[in-house]
Parts: structure tokens; sequence; C-alpha cells
């Protein structure tokens, strides 16, 4: 059920590292993968001529990020299934909303929660942040290979070394080729409407936008604000305050190893003036704000004329609103599509180990079966074979219900594995479908040179207290700044300036360039 290499060769294109993919990769068989056949005389396997006792039934419990869908217990009884006969255990999930996991991830370590294995990701979703505060149980490379072998054989070196914190890796990667683009589903029946037959740029962007708003037809849910320094050809900085945000740099210039602080850039200015314009024209609820819609309520239920999210989210959400409502005749659209794609590293999706966990082996064992144990894997990414998904072949999959669970719409990509992964096999092609592979391939076909910065990702310890005063400061006047929902653009940017001046936003600048040029003399050899 493996899958070709070319979609791994592209990825090395954007990886900063020149380690070979295969240093830290080995084949396998799909039908071996996982710690054993069976959890046999109370004993699993965990490594060449090794075993753990499994002899004392536990249950785990893991975090994930995102809502639970109607069946997601169900297939988790399944899974539990396997867990029972092959490890002696099962696991329960809670999920933190994408509304609340901003504020209540941190809570679940501070309070002491008794839980063992959660999502975690790379400047997004509080990898760095966690590790700073002692949250996360660092993974040796003897354990990791003692109690999750096959995970070993899979990840790359080059993404075990991502995962590394002060030469300490505290997350089990992902291994995908995922780009760090997002793209707009959006109503074509409106873009014919208006007479907009592309979206492919800012200024198309914008244009169809203020159409929408002309209308009386809200554009999206907020402010485009990734679109624009995308577009501008800048990325997020991992580690960075705001979730990267805060702090940009040059990623279609390799040899730019400047670093962009938002207060100190005219195209942030620039950006929150325009997209002022377009929060007064209506392009957006003016309650924006206190919305806790997901992101694809608003395309979903006809209230936006768009919705903004990851290559695969949108075709699955456009797929929804299609099915629901074919007249709306829903497309894709890149609005950076001049740019070469960013590919986003292996660290973006992972899992964690709770330090406090009391089942720290077994829960890597358990990790271990759902990145490649096959029978988990499908039913963790797809739900119930014959309910929610039929196979097609080895490798592919046909989708029969997702309205009950939803393929790969379950926080399942800490765990993402391309080797084992299914594709997608589509009967009756759509002209969706069809803008989807174009759009897939041409990225494939062009990805952007790797940076340096692609890999980097901030330390917080040295300037904690600077860090976590500037998150706060960035609370009162950040997002209405982005949303467009100010009164004076100028006025609220120097009040965003002096809090943040107020609260060490120097301090951490200043350990970030320390940091960022140790990583680059590091990667240079120097």
């Amino acid at each position: 059920m493996k899958k070709g290499l070319k979609k791994v060769l592209s990825l090395l294109l954007g990886m900063t590292m020149t380690v070979s993919l295969l240093a830290g990769c080995g084949s396998k068989d799909a039908g071996n993968s996982g710690a054993g056949t069976s959890a046999e005389a109370g004993t699993a396997e965990s490594g060449e001529g090794g075993s753990t006792d499994t002899s004392e039934h536990v249950e785990l419990k893991m975090y994930l990020l995102g809502d639970r869908t109607p069946d997601f217990d169900e297939v988790y009884g399944k899974i539990n299934e396997i867990l029972e006969e092959k490890l002696n255990c099962s696991i329960s999930v809670d999920f933190l909303s994408w509304g609340e996991h901003d504020t209540k991830y941190s809570l679940l370590f501070s309070s002491q929660e008794d839980f063992d294995l959660i999502f975690t990701a790379s400047s997004w979703a509080h990898y760095e942040q966690t590790v700073a505060l002692g949250g996360f149980y660092p993974l040796s490379e003897e354990f990791i290979q003692t109690y999750a072998p096959d995970i070993w054989k899979v990840v790359p070196e080059v993404a075990w070394d991502q995962a590394k914190i002060d030469g300490q890796i505290y997350m089990v990667p992902n291994y995908q080729n995922e780009f760090a683009q997002d793209v707009i589903a959006v109503r074509g029946d409106l873009m014919d409407k208006y007479g907009i037959k592309q979206i492919t740029s800012w200024d198309e962007l914008k244009a169809f936008y203020m159409a929408c708003a002309a209308d009386g037809m809200y554009a999206s849910q907020g402010g485009p604000w990734y679109q624009y320094f995308q577009a501008k050809g800048m990325a997020t900085t991992g580690g960075a305050p705001k979730g990267g945000e805060l702090v940009l740099y040059n990623a279609q210039d390799p040899d730019d190893l400047s670093f962009y602080y938002l207060l100190d850039w005219d195209g942030f200015s620039d950006y929150c003036k325009q997209v002022k314009e377009m929060a007064d024209a209506g392009c957006w609820s003016a309650d924006v704000l206190n919305s806790s819609d997901e992101r694809q309520t608003g395309l979903l239920t006809g209230r936006t004329a768009g919705m903004i999210w990851n290559l695969g989210s949108c075709r699955t959400f456009a797929k929804q609103a299609n099915a629901e409502n074919p007249d709306w005749k829903v497309t894709l659209a890149d609005p950076v599509s001049s740019l070469s794609k960013k590919v986003q590293p292996y660290i973006n999706n992972g899992i964690a180990i709770n330090i406090n966990s009391k089942n720290k082996e077994r829960a890597m064992m358990v990790l271990n079966e759902f990145y490649t144990n096959p029978d988990i894997y499908d039913l963790a990414m797809l739900g119930i074979e014959g309910k929610h998904w039929e196979a097609i072949g080895d490798d592919q999959y046909k989708i029969i219900d997702e309205s009950g669970y939803g393929v790969s719409n379950n926080c399942n990509w800490g765990w993402t594995n391309h080797e084992i992964q299914r594709d997608e096999y589509i009967e009756d092609r759509t002209e969706l479908d069809d803008v989807y592979d174009a759009m897939l391939g041409a990225w494939d076909n062009n990805v952007k040179e790797a940076h340096y910065y692609d890999g980097f990702n901030f330390d917080t310890t040295n300037v904690s207290t600077q860090f976590a005063a500037v998150e706060a400061a960035l609370g009162n006047y950040y997002e209405p700044l982005v949303s467009g929902l100010v009164d004076d653009v100028d006025q609220s940017i120097e009040a965003l300036r002096a809090a943040l001046e107020s609260a060490g936003i120097r301090d951490v600048l200043a350990e970030m360039e320390s940091q960022a040029s140790a990583f680059v003399a590091e990667k240079q050899g120097n």
C-alpha cells in the first residue's frame, strides 16, 4: 500500500536539511506493522528480540483538536477492540475545540491533568511553548526504538532533527508532504454573477470580496490576513508570538535572513488600512470576533461566499456544499498562484506524551499502532469500512457516507503516514476534482527553494516572561486590527506598538535574532 517517492522527493527540496530521506527510513511490510500480532501471554513485541509487559490493563486518554463527530465514539470503539487484543489497553479521547485550544491547552499541564497523549504542532499548536513549560515527556532514541520500533523505521532522520529542542525530541512528527498554503473554497455562481473569472492575486481577491459586500453578501468569516502576507512572499516564523504571525520572514528569498516584526514592517500598516476598507464595506460580519463558528460554517450555511483553509479541507467542504447546493458551483482558488510553494516541516503536526502520564511506555506503543497499523490507521482517518468508506484495491478508498465521521476530519493528522495512507478513488469526477488535481500538481512542480528559517523554531525559555506579556498585550489590539474592526488604523497600530514595547518585545526579538544566527551557523557547518 506504499505510495511512490515523488511527493517525498519534492518535500526534500523544501527542507533546510541535506540529510538523505532514506537515512531514517526503512521499508516495511504493511501486514506486519504494529507492535506485534497479539498481546500473547501478557507481552507485546517492542523491539528486536524484546518484549514489554502488558499484563496489566490500562486505560489511556488522548487530547485532540477540533470537535467530536457523531460517529467518533463508534469508530474509536473499533480501534479499542484492536488495542485490547494487541496491547491490553484502550483509549478515550477528549477534544479541545478550535475556539478554545489557545486558552485551554496550557491549562491541561499547569493543572497537572491526568492524560497520556496530545496533538501538538510547531508554532500553531503549542509545541515550543509546552516544551518550555516542561509539559512534554522527552523521547530518547532508545525509548522510541523500544516502544515504537515501526515509527522509528518510518520517520526520516530530518523529521526527528526538526522535532529537537536543545537536542531533545519531544514529539513524534507526522510523515507527509504538506503545503504551507491556504486556498479559498469559493462559490462559482457568485463569481459568475459578479463577472470575476479568476482569483489568483491579492487584487483579484479583494475585488471579489468588495463585490460580495456590494451585493449584501459576506465574503468570508474574517479578514484574509494570511493571503496578504503570503502574497508578499512572507511566512510565519516558528515559535514567534501569535502562532508565528508577529514576526515574518521572506520565504521566497533564501538569501534574506532578516526578520520582519509587524510593527516595523510597512506591509502591516498597508494591510490594516485595506482590511478596514473591506470591513467597513461589509465583507464580513462586524461581530466576527465574538463568533465561535468553525471555518466551514459560513460557506455550508450560505452565510458567506467562501472559506479559507488548506487545500484538502477546502475540497472536502466544497464537495459537501456542492452536494447540498449544486447551483452554488463551489470551486477552489489560489490567490497567490504566482509564487512557489512552501512545504511544511514534518513537525507541523505531531503527537506528544504528557510528562505526567502514568503509562508513558504503553502510550508510545499505542501511538506506534496508530502510526503504522493499517487497520487502525484506516479507522482513524476514514471511519468504519462498509459504513463510511469502502476499499478500492490495496491503496484507495471510496466514500460511502461522510456525514457521521468525515475523511481526515478528526485530528488524525498527528500520525499521518504517507506510506500506508490510501488515496481517494473518484468514480464520477466533477470539475471540482479536476481543479483540485491541477492545483496540487502545479504545486508539486513549483516547490520553493529552501530557506533556513523554514526549519527554525524559536525557543522562548530565556524570555518566557516577556513572551507571555507580549501574548497578553496582543489580545487587546491585534485581532481587531487584522479584522479591520478599529476606528483609526494608525492610532490603533501605535497603541499596539506601545503595548508590545512595554511588554518586552525587543527582548524577544533580540533573543530570536541570537537563536536564528546560531541556527543558521549550525546548518552552514560553521
